[in-house]
């Protein structure tokens, strides 16, 4: 699996049959596996919540969550050539811990969302176990939260708090979660609770999916995003190399190395 630098954050070039490889691999070895969406607005939260690419940092698994990421992957010579959403990863996820019988905790979303999320799931997977779940309006302690899932004993938890406060709760409590698989989904639990429904399958088919959200939801703030996250990665990428001539200049790095440091490299595997 190879990852690349995309606007200052680490992207890994996937599939969802990669995850779902990994998967009992993870589960069965007692390693955490991380699994965290990048996209051009996650981009641009970094640097107020250095948490945010903390998290990402540490995250065994980073999904090209967004047609930016694609596109500039390309732009900057690199591999990523398709999409892997947070919702149809965790689709995949559901269906495996149904396959194997595995406990889920749901935490996130509004009191009524998740409540009907939960149920929707028991009915469609019957053989996984829904251990608990949680509204993301809770007052409780974080301590508390951790607590309350650790009692459930799931071995996936999924958490829609939308980003950042999704990003900051993992970073800040991941080390204390007993679960072995971590999602974090954004708005993915009003979908599967019938509140909201997914784009039509022609904008899915066309990379289209945050445009047909942001107008039918009146997201404006995402179109806007779109252009920052360009120039971002832009710069980023006039600066490394200007970076890599000045430290082929100096001597101190071979040819391209500079501009590799930046926006390429190799993950986990």
């Amino acid at each position: 699996m190879k990852t690349e630098y995309i606007s200052g954050l680490p992207v890994d070039n996937l599939t969802e049959e990669t995850l779902r490889q990994d998967l009992p691999v993870y589960i069965t070895s007692g390693r955490k596996m991380m699994v965290t969406s990048v996209n051009p607005q996650i981009s641009l939260q970094v640097e107020r919540y250095p948490q945010v690419k903390a998290y990402i940092e540490r995250a065994t698994h980073r999904l090209p969550d967004g047609v930016g990421i694609v596109k500039m992957s390309k732009y900057l010579g690199g591999t990523i050539r398709k999409r892997v959403t947070g919702i149809d990863v965790m689709d995949m996820m559901l269906r495996y811990a149904d396959e194997q019988g595995h406990r889920i905790f749901l935490y996130g979303a509004k009191k009524e969302i998740v409540k009907k999320a939960a149920k929707n799931i028991a009915k469609e997977y019957p053989n996984l176990v829904v251990a608990g779940y949680l509204h993301g309006f809770t007052t409780r302690e974080p301590e508390k939260i951790v607590d309350k899932i650790n009692a459930a004993n799931p071995t996936f938890l999924f958490v829609a708090l939308g980003s950042p406060k999704q990003e900051l709760f993992l970073e800040a409590q991941v080390d204390n979660l007993n679960a072995s698989v971590f999602l974090d989904v954004g708005g993915t639990f009003d979908v599967l609770s019938g509140e909201v429904k997914r784009a039509p399958k022609i904008f899915i088919k066309l990379n289209l999916e945050w445009l047909y959200r942001s107008v039918r939801y009146g997201r404006w703030d995402r179109l806007k995003q779109i252009p920052q996250f360009l120039i971002k990665s832009w710069q980023m990428r006039w600066q490394s190399r200007k970076l890599g001539k000045e430290n082929q200049a100096n001597n101190n790095l071979t040819p391209g190395k500079g501009t590799q440091s930046l926006h390429k490299g190799r993950g986990p595997s």
